[in-house]
């Protein structure tokens, strides 16, 4: 797994379920998946107050 699959991983979960459970239960699931050196970002998720903003603010900076 890369940080590009981990990262459609979070906004699947954002996009289908749309809670702040679900998108740290998934990121939770992916971080262990990645090398150490990619997990920096998926941390970020998991201790974030509000996961789903957060995601939702990635996806929306995805082209930029």
């Amino acid at each position: 797994m890369n940080l590009t699959d981990a990262t459609l991983v979070l906004l699947l979960a954002a996009r289908i379920h749309g809670t702040d459970e679900a998108i740290k239960a998934s990121a939770k699931s992916v971080v262990k998946k990645l090398p150490r050196s990619k997990r920096d970002l998926i941390y970020k998720v998991i201790e974030s107050r509000r996961p789903l903003e957060l995601v939702n603010f990635l996806a929306e900076h995805l082209d930029d």
